[in-house]
Order: C-alpha cells, then structure tokens, then sequence
C-alpha cells in the first residue's frame, strides 16, 4: 500500500524543521555570549577588563602600560583582604537581625549595631583611600598631554565602580511624583 504523497511532505517538513532546531540550539549553546557573574565566568574578569578599559583609553605606551599593570596588580592584592574582611562584616551586622534587638524601648540603636556599622565604615575608608592613591599613582605615570583624558576617564571609571551614584537628580524626582 501507498503512501500518500502529502504524508511524505509532511514528514520532509516536520525533519528539515527538527534539524533546524537542533542547529539553531546547537549555536545558542557553542556560542553563548559572556556575560558577568555567570556559571563559567572566569573570575577577576571585570577587573581586567576595568584595568583595560583604562590602558585602551588611556592610550599608554609599553612603559606606561607595564607600570599601570603592575599598580593595579598591586591594588587588587592590598584590596582584596580588606574586601573579604567587609564581606565578613557585612554578614556579622545582618546576622545581628537574628540574634539581638537592634534598638531598646527608646529606639536607641544598640552598641553591637553601632560597632558593627562602624566596622564596616572603617573598612570601606581603606578600601576608598587605597583606590584613591591607586588612582594618584596612574595619573602620575600620564604624560602631561594625557592629564586631561585621564581625568575625564576617571569620572567614568568613578561612576561604573558606584552603579548607584548614577541616578541623576531628576530620576529621584520622579520617584518623589
């Protein structure tokens, strides 16, 4: 018995559509585009890139880019324990939702609450002056003829490192409406 011809070109249809999804699946997952923080992010990335981004803008010569790489290298090693030192911090102050009352019958926030806060306001002093010095130390290796990019690239640089500090005056006031 015969088949007849429409089943044929149904089955022709429904097999050149199952291969094109296997070939368009087959793209999407052999060249996943990298985007941050996911599985299989290589880690210290966005700080290359951040360290690039300012070698690329800066336009250094091969002097310049060896000092740079060996400053923020230097950078990342004295930032890195007092980040992890922080994010111990932090855990401890919000552990303290858990185990104490922050504030007495007044109000009053607690001594604990306090210390801890400070903790971490102290922390992040050193994290701000080191970035601060660090920052020192790049633009003294500009050439005068660059002091000017640099100081342009440093506000960008700036406003990237606190993503909160971006909103502008007027998306607060529309928040207020």
């Amino acid at each position: 018995m015969m088949k007849p011809p429409r089943q044929r070109w149904l089955l022709v249809l429904v097999a050149i559509l199952l291969l094109t999804n296997i070939a368009t699946l087959s793209i999407y997952w052999l060249k996943k585009p990298d985007h941050e923080g996911g599985p299989g992010h290589e880690p210290g990335s966005r700080e290359k890139r951040m360290g690039q981004f300012m070698v690329d803008q800066m336009k250094f010569d091969s002097n310049q880019e060896a000092a740079y790489w060996k400053l923020r290298d230097s950078m990342i090693a004295t930032q890195r324990p007092v980040m992890d030192s922080m994010r111990d911090a932090k855990k401890r102050f919000f552990d303290l939702l858990n185990y104490v009352p922050v504030t007495d019958s007044s109000g009053t926030d607690s001594s604990d609450l306090l210390a801890r806060s400070n903790q971490i306001a102290e922390l992040q002093k050193r994290l701000d002056l080191a970035t601060f010095r660090h920052f020192q130390n790049v633009r003294a290796l500009c050439h005068p003829d660059q002091l000017q990019k640099f100081d342009t690239v440093i506000k960008e640089i700036v406003n990237r490192m606190t993503p909160f500090r971006r909103m502008t005056k007027d998306s607060l006031d529309k928040g207020n409406k």
